[in-house]
């Protein structure tokens, strides 16, 4: 359990974390950083943003600043009050740290500790991997994680797609266990490293897709505000809002309805 809750939280907090320094960047302010749902167990301010951990570990949030009045459009220093580009960008924020982060995850592991085989070279003890060398075999191993999803997704696009084939929360849990056990058995950390890097790069990629409640469908639209210079109505928002939500609740549904079968067949 703390394996899967650790995995969710890191990659959540880098995400929200990319989220909130575009924000910093671009002018608006972030009220609140929290980790986790919930009833607050402790809180602090610093920097302008209260920073809070709540008592549910399975996520975390940012709110900035007038991001949910879609009316105030004259305050730079809200969401809605910067030009279309900087909240694309702000948006953007958030996947990309999902999508950097295996390279620091690599490239730490590659520095701190041991890996057999694949890693280095015969011959080469890890310990003695120059910081040149070490992001150039991270490199290698983040091009390799997606090049093998991209394969197994291909694969699964050859065939007919099956309500087995998504995985919920308790997919996840498994898998995590599982990765666990083998990093214990084994002594071998490394499979960990593979599972955040795996984690992180689907959620990057999940939340790129322009859908729009998610990161990609409000770039999407942040960028279509910017070349029309029109900005899109409030019914028309709403509308798209319902849509995506309506999508990511069946999508959610069907993930946990696949769990469930599997475990009681």
């Amino acid at each position: 359990m703390l394996t899967f809750i650790s995995i969710i939280l890191i990659v959540i907090i880098v995400h929200e974390f990319g989220h909130y320094l575009a924000a910093r960047m671009c002018g608006v302010r972030v009220e609140i950083f929290s980790v986790g749902f919930g009833k607050v167990l402790l809180k602090k301010q610093a920097f302008g943003t209260e920073w809070r951990l709540s008592l549910l570990p399975l996520g975390g949030y940012v709110r900035m600043k007038g991001d949910t009045d879609y009316t105030v459009t004259d305050d730079p220093t809200t969401f809605w009050g910067v030009h279309p580009l900087k909240r694309a960008w702000i948006a953007f924020a958030g996947p990309f740290a999902n999508l950097i982060l295996p390279y620091f995850l690599y490239f730490a592991f590659i520095v701190g500790q041991s890996w057999p085989g694949a890693v280095v070279p015969a011959g080469a003890e890890p310990a003695r991997i120059g910081i040149i060398q070490a992001a150039k075999f991270s490199h290698m191993l983040v091009k390799k994680s997606i090049m093998d999803m991209g394969s197994a997704f291909h694969q699964n696009l050859q065939r007919a797609p099956e309500l087995k084939d998504l995985g919920g929360p308790i997919a996840i849990y498994e898998v995590s266990a599982k990765v666990q056990e083998q990093a214990v058995e084994k002594g071998d950390w490394g499979f960990l490293v593979d599972w955040l890097v795996f984690m992180s790069i689907n959620l990057g990629v999940i939340n790129l897709l322009p859908i729009p409640i998610l990161d990609g469908g409000h770039i999407v639209i942040s960028l279509g505000e910017a070349v029309t210079r029109r900005r899109l109505s409030l019914i028309a928002r709403n509308v798209l809002s319902y849509i995506g939500i309506s999508f990511v609740f069946i999508l959610m549904g069907l993930a946990i309805t696949s769990d469930l079968v599997r475990i009681f067949g």
